[in-house]
């Protein structure tokens, strides 16, 4: 089976080329963000202790995803800010099925990616849970929202990263100008994975 990674700092492009690259070969896509909406929007919380319990319950509902992806030995891709791959190693390493990796790592220059995090905050598209700080459904004059990010912060992020990337096949890509080459990188993606693809 094939486990399909896509790694990176926020705002990358991670979801938009796993997405598109999911449509087109019809393998089904998770990530981290899409459980946590699910559990934000279902559960909401009350301050960021809640935010962040639910936060790690979406980390889990992902691994214990492509866990059962691994055991059934089908296909996926994934899409999550990896901070370390030794949940990935360990459920790859809990089934007798070979498992082969690739990852696309994804960047850009910090001061690129705040520009575009604090762009699609303010054109709302971004899930609104996803940049609530406290209170989740919003409530006028008790919900607090992330302030906008600058290069620094999102430095300080990615500092904070243990590992870059795991697989069998590593692939770096620079989406600086994702809004130009969108369709070159999904394509240099799907011929990526076509041709390592076991």
């Amino acid at each position: 089976m094939n486990l399909i990674i896509f790694t990176g700092a926020p705002a990358t492009g991670k979801s938009s080329i796993a997405e598109e690259c999911s449509k087109r070969l019809g393998i089904p896509v998770f990530s981290k963000d899409g459980f946590k909406v699910q559990l934000f929007e279902k559960y909401g919380f009350k301050n960021h202790d809640e935010k962040k319990k639910l936060s790690r319950q979406g980390e889990d509902m992902l691994i214990d995803t492509i866990d059962s992806f691994i055991l059934n030995n089908k296909d996926i891709i994934v899409d999550n800010n990896f901070k370390q791959f030794n949940d990935i190693r360990n459920a790859i390493d809990s089934h007798d099925v070979a498992c082969n990796i690739i990852c696309f790592y994804l960047y850009s220059e910090y001061s690129t990616l705040a520009n575009r995090y604090n762009e699609r905050i303010r054109t709302k598209n971004r899930e609104v849970s996803l940049y609530v700080l406290n209170q989740y459904p919003v409530i006028d004059g008790v919900t607090e929202y992330h302030k906008p990010l600058d290069a620094l912060q999102v430095e300080n992020i990615q500092n904070a990263i243990l590992e870059d990337a795991y697989g069998d096949i590593i692939v770096r890509i620079d989406t600086e100008h994702i809004e130009n080459d969108f369709e070159s990188i999904v394509k240099q993606c799907i011929d990526e994975i076509r041709t390592n693809a076991t």
